[in-house]
């Protein structure tokens, strides 16, 4: 039995390169139908494959959460094919290497519609129907950066922080309707979008990651999006009733660590 048996999930970003597949695999994994809304649905139906020869259920359909007319309609086809949503995983996102004064507009907008509103739309249009059946856990997938940041990283931090509020500002507006919502704060997670990134921070991407890990992080071990995915997977479930309104770090200890080891 899995702490998920029977429940509906919504995974935003679901195959993405970073998270988002762990998230969906592990979902699966403890029970739940996974219902991966992604816009590279080559890769969202790999993840399918995979956690259907696993034994878990899985369905692929086409969103972009920046649109809210494909939102909703993503949304409503998942409620009216299982009758019910017991879990939003706001997983899709994108990132932004750029210092604050040298970013264009559209790079802001482009970060702002996927980061933060197209979070917004997918907690807009599915918390009618948590609120129609008295129940719902909703996880946000933020960032350490939310809370401490570091050069070229300040338009992808306040995108983060944001989630922070939002997820709060939910927590306590339908805490009434049984709804609750929690954000997770991933650190360094290993992953094909990561080492994208960090290779535009160093031409060795395996030794800043060697590097960071060892100087950054109370345990020196690289985080796995499956990490990730045990903790969403508690925060969905029954276990975790009353918690909500979280900020939750999964960052082996980067928060914890006032200074580098050197």
């Amino acid at each position: 039995m899995g702490r998920l048996d029977g429940k509906i999930a919504i995974v935003t970003g679901g195959a993405g390169s970073g998270i988002g597949h762990g998230i969906s695999r592990v979902l699966a994994r403890e029970g739940a139908f996974v219902a991966i809304l992604e816009v590279d649905l080559q890769a969202a139906e790999i993840v399918r494959s995979h956690i259907e020869k696993a034994g878990g259920r899985a369905s692929v359909l086409p969103c972009d959460v920046s649109k809210g007319a494909e939102v909703r309609s993503a949304i409503a086809k998942v409620v009216e094919a299982h009758g019910r949503l017991d879990v939003l995983v706001n997983s899709a996102g994108v990132g932004l290497l750029r210092p604050v004064a040298e970013a264009s507009e559209e790079e802001f907008d482009r970060l702002a519609a996927i980061d933060l509103r197209g979070m917004w739309l997918c907690c807009k249009y599915a918390i009618p129907h948590m609120q129609n059946q008295k129940s719902g856990a909703i996880v946000n997938i933020a960032s350490v950066h939310s809370r401490g940041t570091m050069p070229r990283f300040g338009l992808y931090a306040a995108m983060k922080a944001g989630a922070v509020g939002l997820t709060r500002g939910i927590a306590v507006q339908y805490g009434p309707d049984n709804i609750r919502a929690n954000a997770i704060c991933p650190g360094t997670v290993d992953g094909i979008q990561t080492r994208e990134i960090i290779a535009k921070l160093s031409s060795d991407v395996d030794g800043w990651l060697d590097d960071h890990v060892r100087r950054h992080q109370a345990i020196p071990q690289l985080i796995q999006p499956e990490d990730v995915g045990h903790l969403v997977a508690f925060l969905s479930s029954d276990e975790a009733r009353l918690l909500t309104g979280a900020e939750i770090p999964i960052d082996a200890g980067t928060w914890a660590q006032l200074i580098s080891r050197d």
